[in-house]
């Protein structure tokens, strides 16, 4: 499992701005609280494996494409072991909340509370670097 392909489905669709635009905390809080609503299928609070992965599995990328079976698989693999802080099975939002507000400060370079195309493309090229150097432990 790579880090460019944790980031390619958390992060890149918050911070995938023009040069002008930019993404606040805030902003990327409210996309995630919806994508958190729209996950939770069954509607208990929670997301579960097969929730993350269903939502992973149709999910588009680069082109409208969807994400092979087996990179859907590895990013909802990837995400439940991140965002699992308790190892209970499933992620709460405020779990979710919580990784996608370490994942947004390691993107904010200038520490200015948003991420502006120039911070976005820096953390895509980093993204980008991640996945040739091959897995992380991280």
């Amino acid at each position: 499992m790579t880090r460019a392909l944790f980031f390619a489905a958390f992060v890149l669709p918050a911070l995938a701005l023009p040069a002008t635009a930019q993404e606040t905390r805030k902003s990327a809080e409210t996309k995630l609280d919806g994508e958190f609503a729209a996950s939770d299928t069954n509607h208990d609070g929670f997301l579960s494996q097969a929730e993350v992965l269903a939502r992973m599995s149709n999910m588009k990328v680069a082109g409208g494409k969807k994400l092979d079976p087996a990179q859907a698989k590895k990013i909802a693999t990837l995400f439940m072991a991140r965002a699992d802080t308790n190892k209970d099975g499933r992620v709460s939002e405020a779990e979710s909340q919580a990784l996608m507000t370490k994942v947004f400060s390691r993107y904010d370079l200038n520490h200015d509370g948003r991420v502006d195309g120039e911070e976005a493309a820096a953390a895509r090229a980093a993204a980008r670097a991640a996945g040739k150097s091959g897995p992380t432990g991280r």
